[in-house]
């Protein structure tokens, strides 16, 4: 008996869903203190820098790599987002898709 393969997701998200999106998670980081520490920490970022940071090209997709390399933290933001992992990690793709799709 063959098992059927899973597809990947085909829904795509627009960029300003996605970024909406990275918005909230990037809010819920903030305002806990110990997950914006070690944000900062991984990232090289201080407090000073990050709302400069935060407006350049790039900073959410880099927010959303760094939540999707973090399991724990993707599923705690999804359950606190009242939302699927699967919907931050298809914002991560939008925001930044693989040269292979």
């Amino acid at each position: 008996m063959q098992t059927p393969k899973m597809k990947p997701s085909t829904k795509k998200i627009s960029v300003e869903e996605a970024e909406r999106l990275a918005l909230d998670v990037f809010s819920r980081i903030a305002a806990d203190g110990g997950r914006l520490t070690r944000f900062l920490a991984v990232s090289g970022l201080d407090v000073q820098t990050i709302r400069s940071a935060a407006a350049l090209p790039g900073f959410l997709a880099g927010l959303l790599d760094y939540v999707a390399a973090d399991e724990p933290l993707l599923i705690a933001l999804a359950q606190e987002m009242e939302t699927k992992p699967e919907r931050i990690m298809e914002a991560h793709r939008t925001l930044s898709p693989s040269e292979f799709e």
